[in-house]
């Protein structure tokens, strides 16, 4: 049996003891194998800052995912994006926990146009966990920082480092989870499809690659699917938009440790 139920809460300690795993982002990014670096979706100020840089409308969207298909964890986020000059502000908020220990966790970031086909951002991260009779139990933050850049209509270029500067005051001499860098592309087709290629490195620790493709195949309906590698999973979704809504739900089965599904409710003011 690969995920006995009762060390799922186990699991989660152990996750909310290293500061936090669980993240509750966009559906359709779970979808592409989690190829974020070159988007510009409702999860930006959590993924890649640079993306805010090419939001040209707010929006408010709610995420969901249930990991290993459990009671015991369930993440919630709400993210809220406002354009500003030639750039956007963006809050990602996220809650989950069990009984005796929740944790919280906010993202406060800002994306900006430098010229027509080049965008940067920068995030602070804040997360805390809670007990029983202790409001603050643990705390820590951090930032990140991300580019991309538009080569052509069809090419585009992302890169992203989370976690350059960190504290956890949980962990000695305060120091957080060691930094992850991302970097990737994005090549549309057709004008209807995108294919995403992502690779994240934790700097001796683990290397992560992730591909996806997001194709049109109705007027308002959109297919997502892509696959991950370390740990394999593979991943599929629909996105369902009507007028100022966007629905998204998708399935991700990871092989060691099975399905994960996701949700995504977003308005576009």
């Amino acid at each position: 049996m690969k995920r006995p139920g009762m060390l799922i809460p186990v699991f989660f300690l152990s996750c909310a003891a290293a500061g936090g795993q669980f993240h509750a982002g966009e559906a359709a990014v779970a979808a592409t194998g989690e190829s974020y670096s070159t988007r510009a979706g409702y999860s930006a100020a959590m993924q890649n800052q640079a993306g805010l840089g090419r939001i040209r409308r707010p929006s408010l969207s709610l995420h969901h995912q249930q990991p290993f298909v459990t009671g015991e964890v369930s993440v919630t986020s709400v993210a809220f994006q406002f354009p500003v000059t030639r750039g956007a502000f963006g809050i990602h908020m996220t809650g989950y926990g069990i009984p005796g220990l929740r944790y919280g966790a906010a993202w406060i970031s800002y994306g900006v146009e430098l010229h027509p086909d080049v965008y940067a951002g920068a995030g602070i991260h804040f997360h805390v966990s809670s007990v029983p009779g202790e409001w603050i139990h643990r705390w820590g933050t951090s930032c990140a920082l991300g580019i991309q850049v538009r080569v052509n209509e069809e090419l585009m270029l992302g890169a992203h480092v989370m976690h350059p500067a960190a504290w956890d005051s949980g962990r000695q001499g305060g120091r957080m989870k060691e930094m992850t860098i991302a970097t990737g592309c994005s090549y549309t087709f057709f004008q209807t499809a995108t294919l995403y290629a992502d690779l994240h490195v934790c700097p001796g620790t683990f290397l992560q690659s992730g591909f996806g493709l997001e194709t049109m195949i109705a007027n308002r309906v959109r297919l997502c699917m892509g696959m991950q590698h370390a740990p394999l999973s593979v991943a599929c979704g629909v996105e369902v938009l009507h007028r100022s809504w966007s629905v998204q739900i998708a399935g991700q089965y990871i092989l060691d440790t099975g399905n994960i599904p996701h949700a995504s409710l977003a308005y576009t003011l």
